[in-house]
Order: C-alpha cells, then structure tokens, then sequence
C-alpha cells in the first residue's frame, strides 16, 4: 500500500493526471480524461461522452454551413455535394446522439451502443474523396471522430 501512495504521489507531483476509471481501455487516454473530468459514476461518464460529441457535430454543421463555401478550386456542385454530405451526416450524428442519450437514461446499454457505434464519417470521407485538406473543417472532423472513440471506449468500459 505504502508503495502505491508513493507512486501515486510521485506521478501527481511531477503533473501527470491519473487515467480515470472509465478510460481505462481508451486509446486517447488524454482525451478521455478531459470529457469525462470529474464523473463520479459510468453513466455521469457516458453522459459528459455524449454530450462532447454532440457539440462537436453541430460545430461541423456550423463549420460546414460558413466555411466550406469559401474553399477554393473545387467546381461549385462539388462543393455542395460535400456541403450536403456534411450536413446529412451530422444531422444523422446528431439524431443518432440524441437517441443514445435517450437510451442511456432508460439503461438500455444496447441501443446506446448502436447508436453510438454510427460514426457518421461520409463528411470526412467526402473530404478524403475530394483531396480536400481545409483545415478548420477537417481539423473538427477529425475531432468528432476522436471524440466518438472516446464515447465507444467509455461505453464499453465495464460497469
């Protein structure tokens, strides 16, 4: 015992965050601690996870909607294409969050985690397809695509 106090004081004291519970099997252990700072229980975690993701889809639909039309070089029907891609995408995310957030308060784990396990990429495929590299738009796609990992490891970390 006296072992672990001092390792664990070693690690707090040279900054380094203990990984939290819910992180455990999470690839972005960074991340995860960051959305779920502070949760007490898993589904006070899953709640933060879903809620982070969700905020990020409509910050794509916002990104989308202001941004993408000042991309450059790309013929006009392909910048809506992608614009309608995006926008499909994340408003499926963002129906498909909310009804995994319905799920986790009715203790259907089941339902969230096929609503959680639709990542949505068609917009970051559309940009892949496209060879378009605009930053902001692909810097919070990538984003939600991290975030969602986040949500499916906290989901699948045992209870």
């Amino acid at each position: 015992m006296a072992i672990i106090l001092l390792v664990t004081k070693s690690s707090e004291a040279n900054g380094a965050v203990p990984t939290s519970p819910y992180c455990k099997i999470c690839t972005i252990p960074n991340l995860c601690n960051n959305v779920v700072n502070g949760a007490t229980n898993w589904k006070e975690a899953m709640v933060k996870s879903i809620n982070a993701c969700t905020e990020i889809a409509y910050r794509i639909q916002n990104v989308t909607n202001s941004i993408l039309p000042q991309i450059t070089g790309v013929a006009p029907q392909t910048k809506t294409s992608i614009q309608d891609t995006c926008k499909e995408a994340m408003d499926g995310a963002v129906s498909d969050l909310q009804e995994a957030m319905k799920a986790l308060n009715k203790n259907d784990q089941g339902t969230m985690l096929t609503n959680l396990a639709s990542l949505h990429t068609d917009c970051a495929d559309a940009l892949d397809q496209f060879g378009i590299k605009f930053l902001p738009l692909t810097k919070v796609v990538g984003r939600y695509l991290k975030h969602m990992s986040v949500a499916l490891s906290v989901a699948q970390t045992p209870q």
